[in-house]
């Protein structure tokens, strides 16, 4: 039986989205902030047993009260996770909703989590007021207030190895293996081949006449290459072109998937002989490549009135993301494709009224679902799938303020990169997948024109916003490798703490 759950912006998870607790003695900060407390004079906690009657509004406005931030003060650097914690003359700190009053997100001030704290490591360049706000039983009764400065840098705990520029166009998805990073080359069409030993230069390239590629898988020596026909690519026979990569200075078409079962392809995804991709516009189609040169459609599924974006198989377990195009809700599809012949939906998860439902990965141990929404200031939503049926949220991620997320990928059961496209790349600690944190990034798109010392990067002010850090994979030995749109091919290793 299909289970429906019903996901919206404003889902609060009580303690769960903060950052760990603050179990320290008392700084000057907690002092100052407890003195606050105790010099006001407020009953707001008796609003939430007073019957106001209809006439009541929805939302009242607590103001000042039992309730104050204990900050450090001065400026602060960008990423840094340096603590604001609540302070309560009475009441219970797990009620406490933090949010950025300077960010948007669908309309609405951004949550920065919930709990006794949160840290700063989400604040964008410049200056954020940040509230907390004691709930009692889901009604607001009390709030502060701090004025917290971001100082720009460039970096924080990732060290650049290389880059492999492509001035002739913009490249879209990355995938590595064999110490290869096979990367979409969108208008240039098909794919490049970058060598990440020694000098990590290009040694191989495909394309052919009218692809438009903007994604890339590779498995057994086999690269498979999408195709979408956008104005001026709508001739191209292929969705998906199969290429034996095994020789990769000469790349030979061995196979495809033609258009006309499969008509445009954003996203694949292979879990041993079965291709999943996401026919945009239309359904999720799969199909047996157990002989890739003869690929063999199997069935399609149909997501109904949302966008097939973007798909993720494991263990016979199909999560598909779906947008909220045509009048529709953001979707998670989730189904069984044991039998890939006859898949059946399980349980399907909605989002707000024409959210951007991007993409899903699964940690390493198949427990956890983190979903990301292509949205200004979306979190990365974060559902305990043990009961496929039933996805539950159990806690969202912020990322850094003010751009878009694109993909959340989880390398291990430590570990997880976003690509956060004009804010670069960011390494997530996963380890305890109901707190995450923060613990590197490099902003690939700063520009000539950013001063270190300044406290807002040049690209947060009316440039597009479509640019910068499409997708993100890895090495074996650790190294990260990221597609920017428009600056090419970077290399990374992280110099942070091994914990």
């Amino acid at each position: 039986m299909k289970r429906r759950v019903l996901a919206t912006a404003g889902w609060y998870l009580g303690g769960r989205a903060g950052s760990p607790k603050v179990n320290q003695e008392p700084t000057a900060g907690v002092w100052a902030a407890m003195r606050r407390v105790l010099s006001r004079f407020l009953p707001a906690l008796a609003l939430a047993a007073c019957d106001s009657g209809p006439s009541a509004p929805a939302e009242p406005d607590p103001g000042p009260g039992a309730i104050a931030i204990a900050w450090q003060g001065g400026t602060v650097d960008w990423g840094a996770p340096e603590p604001l914690a609540a302070v309560l003359e009475e009441g219970s700190a797990e009620d406490v909703v933090w949010r950025s009053l300077d960010d948007r997100y669908r309309g609405e001030p951004v949550v920065l989590g919930t709990g006794p704290s949160i840290t700063s490591a989400a604040l964008r360049p410049g200056s954020t007021r940040v509230e907390a706000v004691l709930r009692v039983e889901g009604v607001p009764v009390a709030r502060d207030t701090v004025q917290v400065a971001v100082r720009y840098r460039e970096s924080w705990n990732l060290e650049l190895l290389a880059q492999v520029p492509y001035p002739d166009g913009t490249v879209g998805d990355v995938w590595v293996a064999a110490d290869r990073a096979y990367v979409a080359r969108r208008r240039a069409g098909g794919i490049s081949i970058v060598s990440l030993e020694g000098g990590m230069v290009e040694v191989g390239r495909f394309t052919e006449v009218g692809q438009f590629t903007q994604d890339v898988k590779i498995a057994g020596g086999i690269a498979y290459v999408s195709h979408e026909p956008v104005l001026g690519f709508d001739n191209y026979p292929y969705s998906v072109r199969i290429v034996d990569v095994s020789d990769p200075a000469s790349p030979v078409a061995i196979g495809g998937v033609p258009t006309a079962i499969a008509p445009s392809v954003h996203n694949m995804w292979l879990d041993g002989d079965l291709l999943a991709v996401a026919a945009v516009g239309t359904d999720f189609s799969l199909f047996d490549v157990s002989e890739p040169a003869a690929p063999r459609f199997l069935s399609r599924l149909d997501p109904g009135p949302s966008t097939a974006h973007d798909i993720h198989v494991r263990d016979g377990v199909l999560f598909g993301a779906s947008m909220g195009f045509n009048n529709s809700r953001g979707q998670l599809t989730v189904a069984s494709v044991l039998n890939p012949m006859s898949p059946a939906i399980v349980g399907v998860v909605e989002f707000d009224p024409f959210s951007f439902t991007h993409s899903s990965w699964l940690s390493q141990d198949g427990r956890y679902l983190y979903v990301a929404e292509e949205e200004v200031n979306a979190p990365i939503r974060i559902f305990d799938v043990s009961n496929p049926a039933l996805p539950r949220l159990v806690s969202q991620y912020q990322p850094r303020l003010g751009t878009i997320p694109h993909n959340f990928q989880v390398r291990d059961g430590a570990v997880a990169y976003l690509s956060h496209y004009k804010h670069g790349i960011e390494v997530v600690d996963v380890s305890d997948p109901e707190r995450p944190r923060l613990i590197g990034f490099y902003d690939t798109h700063a520009g000539p024109d950013v001063e270190p010392a300044s406290l807002r990067p040049a690209h947060d002010a009316g440039q597009d916003t479509f640019q910068g850090v499409w997708g993100v994979h890895w090495t074996d030995d650790g190294r990260i490798v990221a597609s920017d749109m428009n600056r090419g091919l970077f290399v990374f290793r992280f110099t942070g703490p091994p914990d």
